[in-house]
């Protein structure tokens, strides 16, 4: 019984992980036209699907385009209700119909789901889809242990960072990658925080990747913290001396940055 337990335990000696493009991102695209193909028979379902097929295509596109930050996304928001509220306004007062104007103006243009399109789309896109996948699972491997960030790319020479770089954070470049697949950007820094040493982009799932990354290394033993201790001293002062203009001087640096 024991023994099976073992098996159970994840391993947690190391974190492993993949990065992708943005291709990665054309997914709610390729899955609406499956999904949308068996009930195209519906009477009166097709201008429905027309509409959520389109604004799907928008988003799919805005995501894989361009980054649309938090703050961004905010300022937006803010515009579109303003217009929402002047509209409310102009109908109630002016008699002016803005938003009555807009969607008289778009139902006019009759837009229609077209299945045979929409399923040869998807279609044509899961090939390269499915090879993205799998090629990314051997170009883009990222390893995180004790030691190191490994970078394992299949053909070509390993890329690794030394165990002074422990320091690590998430962001969220693009609100529509965070929502479409939870995806960030994970940035290496060096052991005293000072210094980007890599920039992860495309990772998905980052917000349950950096619960185990911080749980791995919150669980380094006392002489890794003596040794990442010497490693972050020693960088320590070689970063002062870049900073201050000393460089190849010896002097006795306390790590604190010059007022």
């Amino acid at each position: 019984m024991s023994k099976a337990k073992n098996k159970k335990k994840p391993n947690t000696s190391q974190v492993v992980f993949h990065t992708y493009p943005k291709l990665i991102f054309v997914w709610p695209l390729i899955a609406i036209g499956y999904i949308f193909y068996p009930f195209t028979g519906i009477e009166g379902i097709l201008p429905v699907f027309g509409w959520i097929y389109l604004f799907i295509s928008i988003i799919v596109i805005l995501t894989i385009s361009v980054d649309i930050e938090r703050n961004h996304a905010a300022f937006w928001l803010v515009i579109f209700l303003a217009f929402f509220f002047l509209g409310m306004w102009l109908q109630k007062y002016e008699h002016f119909t803005l938003f009555g104007n807009l969607y008289k103006f778009f139902a006019s243009k009759d837009v229609s789901y077209e299945p045979g399109f929409a399923i040869t789309l998807s279609i044509l896109l899961t090939p390269p889809y499915i090879v993205m996948l799998l090629w990314s699972r051997i170009q883009h491997r990222w390893r995180i242990t004790h030691n190191e960030f490994e970078h394992i790319s299949w053909g070509r020479a390993d890329d690794s960072l030394a165990r002074g770089a422990k320091r690590v954070r998430s962001t969220y470049p693009d609100l529509l990658e965070l929502l479409s697949l939870g995806a960030g950007t994970l940035i290496v820094y060096s052991a005293t925080g000072r210094s980007e040493l890599r920039r992860i982009p495309h990772v998905p799932m980052l917000f349950l990747l950096r619960r185990k990354i911080d749980s791995l290394l919150e669980t380094t033993s006392v002489t890794d913290y003596t040794r990442d201790d010497i490693l972050a001293s020693e960088e320590q002062e070689t970063e002062d001396s870049e900073f201050n203009g000393l460089s190849g001087e010896d002097s006795d640096t306390t790590g604190k940055e010059p007022l």
